[in-house]
């Protein structure tokens, strides 16, 4: 079974995907690189044992809540205790514009050349249709509050706020405000929107989620067109959701790279950063992919760190098995990287295709 064709199917079709890789251990028994897919809290491969698989993800299940990459440990059913290392692999973002009119349809056309799925929402079967948003992935025509109701905001949303009037605005806020987004944004004059603010404030609604609103909307650029205005908006979002993960379009990358390979039965390593500690050029969940010719796609942080990586690499194509290395960055090697200070980095080394127990 491949892993990564797995993964990149799963988000395909809307589900998102964890896998789990042990990092401890090189006995034959409990070498590392064995490996677990999750989908919606289900086993979908395993290396391991049912009982096992189980146990190990129960104890992933126990830490998920807070939707990052993670290490942990689990008892197995021998007793020993391993390391394991969960990656999340979650959909594209998604980007919802509630109101359909000119700003609308200019973000539509923008984001279309971004990695966002949008959808566009408005109560008017006119500023709704296909003919009108091609560029849309996805299109409601209802009422703004049951249109919340039936997306769900969640942590991988950028909503956008751009309806007909004040009071559509009101409403399509106070339903935002009642979920989590990564980002909230709603046009209006300073005035204006400065007057629905102090009035949401005195009807309840606390001070901390008041805050949560981008406004006056987008980047202070100048705009004055619609198309401006679209471009000024995008321009924050992508500030604001490159402040929380620069690396994703690298890391997207990494994944279509590894679908590739398996597909194409190609060699290659993937190194993955599974912790850091103290100054380090990238944090955890960062990967990179080294072929046998010296190539690379992805990164961990260039410079010596990654090159003393790329050794390592070129010995798990003579053995075809996983590897942990621990790598420490002196004062001196801190300096080639261009920080302040050293840091260390623990990197989980797997040839790839996987080829180990039953995925």
């Amino acid at each position: 079974m491949n892993i990564y064709g797995t993964v990149a199917d799963l988000l395909d079709s809307g589900c998102s995907a964890v896998v789990i890789t042990s990092t401890g251990k090189n006995d034959e028994s409990c070498r590392p690189g064995r490996k677990i897919i999750l989908s919606a809290g289900q086993v979908l491969a395993s290396d391991f044992s049912a009982d096992d698989s189980q146990r190990i993800s129960k104890a992933y299940t126990a830490l998920a809540a807070s939707e990052q990459n993670a290490l942990f440990e689990v008892a197995l059913a021998s007793g020993e205790i391993l390391q394991f290392y969960a990656r999340i692999y979650t959909l594209s973002p998604r980007l919802i514009i509630l109101g359909g009119g000119n700003v609308g349809g200019a973000l539509c056309r923008i984001a279309a050349l971004l990695d966002f799925e949008i959808i566009l929402v408005d109560d008017r079967p006119l500023f709704a249709g296909s003919s009108v948003h091609p560029s849309a992935d996805r299109l409601i025509c209802d009422r703004f509050d049951k249109a919340m109701d039936q997306l769900i905001p969640s942590v991988n949303d950028y909503i956008v706020i751009v309806t007909r009037g004040h009071r559509h605005d009101r409403l399509c806020l106070e339903k935002v405000l009642e979920r989590e987004a990564a980002y909230i944004g709603m046009i209006g004059s300073r005035r204006r929107v400065r007057a629905q603010l102090q009035d949401m404030a005195e009807h309840g609604f606390k001070p901390e989620q008041l805050a949560r609103v981008h406004t006056p909307i987008g980047l202070p650029i100048g705009a004055v067109t619609e198309a401006e205005i679209a471009v000024s908006i995008i321009a924050e979002i992508i500030q604001v959701r490159r402040r929380v993960s620069s690396d994703e379009a690298i890391q997207s990358n990494v994944l279509q790279e590894l679908v590739r390979i398996e597909k194409n039965q190609e060699r290659a390593v993937l190194a993955t950063l599974i912790k850091t500690l103290g100054s380090t050029p990238r944090k955890a969940g960062s990967q990179v992919i080294f072929y046998p010719d010296g190539a690379v796609v992805g990164t961990i942080g260039g410079g010596c760190a990654e090159e003393e990586t790329k050794k390592e690499a070129l010995h798990c194509f003579d053995t075809n098995l996983a590897k942990k290395m621990r790598l420490e960055l002196t004062a001196d090697a801190a300096a080639d990287e261009g920080m302040a200070c050293g840091g260390i980095m623990e990197i989980l080394l797997e040839p790839v295709p996987h080829s180990g127990g039953d995925i």
